[in-house]
């Protein structure tokens, strides 16, 4: 069953509503809801009480946003306009009466505005956006409560960088430089994605150019779009680096299990070249592919 979440009534889209993310439990839903006189407002929607709380603002009547929300729905990052257009980093954080408290984020230095948050790490403790060419050399950010800005640095190569997605605890972050991927170790630095996928036992082609916005907080899946070089096609991808279960060899009959029956497929070959039941690949079927056999009875892993 798909709860609504509802809306203020209002529309200047062809949206009333629109979600830009949730809880891994969908518990909470942070995103826009447009107010009267086309006035849109960040909310974070709640649930348990099917009610939806307004992210308020700091600058008077300029619009805000919600894109990431905390596993318990009490940290929330996104933007807020300032009275020139920039959309300046915000979060929100839930006090006791349950409303959801501003702080516009910048360097430490007013005037320095940071740009928008991208994501929120799981346990409500990061805030991470997208880096300024004019700061720290275009690095993408982290902010916490207690540390305040701080540059992921030092960066691969030169230019603007951009925090995509985050696990839980904010020690894996998906990231992208000058649009090239790469994943972000608290205790390593930056790895590209090509290089993070060799490792995995992957070799990722370089006919496609990656970009990316998702990932598991292992990062063994990774998903978003690729452009073909040829020909600039657009399509989605999903890496998936996890690792497979080694295959049941000795299961040749297919039934996912080793028995009798496999045990009668390599003895009705014996001393046969080859074939499906040379299972030790010397090229003839003898006692060794039976000891495979043998020590493989059982349900398949």
């Amino acid at each position: 069953y798909d709860s609504p979440i509802g809306s203020l009534g209002f529309h200047c889209d062809i949206s009333r509503t629109s979600a830009w993310n949730m809880t891994p439990n969908a518990s909470h839903v942070c995103g826009l809801v447009w107010d009267s006189a086309c006035s849109a407002k960040g909310f974070v929607w709640d649930a348990a009480t099917d009610t939806m709380r307004l992210l308020p603002e700091v600058y008077f009547y300029k619009p805000t946003r919600g894109n990431d929300i905390s596993d318990d729905g009490s940290f929330v990052g996104g933007w807020n306009d300032d009275y020139v257009g920039y959309r300046q980093g915000c979060v929100w954080r839930r006090d006791a009466s349950g409303n959801y408290v501003p702080t516009l984020l910048n360097t430490g230095i007013a005037t320095q505005k940071l740009r928008e948050v991208n994501c929120v790490s799981g346990n409500g403790q990061w805030a991470y956006g997208d880096g300024r060419p004019d700061v720290a050399g275009g690095a993408p950010y982290r902010w916490s409560v207690a540390t305040g800005f701080q540059p992921i640095t030092p960066m691969p190569t030169s230019g603007v960088g951009s925090v995509r997605a985050t696990n839980f605890d904010g020690s894996v972050l998906l990231t992208s430089i000058n649009g090239s991927p790469y994943i972000w170790f608290a205790k390593r630095g930056y790895v590209s994605l090509s290089v993070w996928a060799f490792e995995n036992g992957f070799e990722l082609t370089t006919d496609w150019s990656f970009n990316v916005f998702g990932m598991t907080e292992d990062a063994k899946v990774i998903t978003g779009y690729a452009i073909r070089n040829a020909d600039a096609l657009w399509s989605p991808f999903v890496l998936d680096l996890r690792p497979t279960a080694a295959p049941c060899i000795a299961d040749l009959d297919g039934d996912g299990e080793v028995g009798s029956a496999d045990l009668a497929v390599v003895l009705s070959a014996w001393d046969a070249f080859g074939g499906d039941a040379d299972l030790d690949g010397d090229g003839v079927v003898g006692s060794s592919d039976l000891g495979i056999v043998l020590s493989a009875r059982g349900v398949c892993p």
